[in-house]
């Protein structure tokens, strides 16, 4: 992949320390695997108990963004990138050859809707767009201190 794949709106603001990339085939039965690196990543970033439910809740929605409720023959890529005070994820679909392309998946699924709620309601700014003729949808969530009592 190259950088421009990787590059986000607002990217600038994200030095990272340390990534995680990911590939693995464009299944929803393997989704269980991006939640659990989701949370491992967001667990050595510090975030709290229920930040890291948030962020996986938001990566079911980033992936069936990007690859869709069916499994495919295609691959799911992400890379996982995180600060002291943020994480930020992008998902990229890459079909296989015989495939083809599928531009209006990241922006025409009527499920899409749906998923930007849930999505605005849980992270702080997220997005989709196709990339080389591969959808792609990022996220970027930023820590909240839990109150001490």
């Amino acid at each position: 992949m190259s950088d421009a794949t990787w590059a986000v709106p607002g990217n600038d603001v994200l030095h990272e320390r340390d990534h995680v990339e990911l590939s693995l085939p464009a299944r929803p039965e393997l989704l269980f695997l991006v939640r659990m690196t989701a949370a491992a990543v967001a667990s050595r970033a510090d975030f709290g108990y229920d930040q890291i439910e948030d962020l996986r809740l938001a990566i079911d929605e980033l992936a069936l963004t990007v690859s869709g409720d069916e499994a495919t023959s295609g691959r799911l890529q992400l890379l996982f990138k995180w600060t002291e005070d943020a994480i930020e994820v992008v998902g990229v679909y890459e079909p296989d050859e015989a495939e083809g392309p599928r531009r209006d998946l990241a922006v025409a699924q009527p499920a899409n809707e749906l998923s930007a709620r849930i999505l605005d309601a849980l992270v702080d700014e997220h997005g989709a767009d196709v990339v080389g003729g591969c959808p792609r949808a990022w996220l970027r969530m930023r820590r909240r201190k839990a109150s001490r009592q």
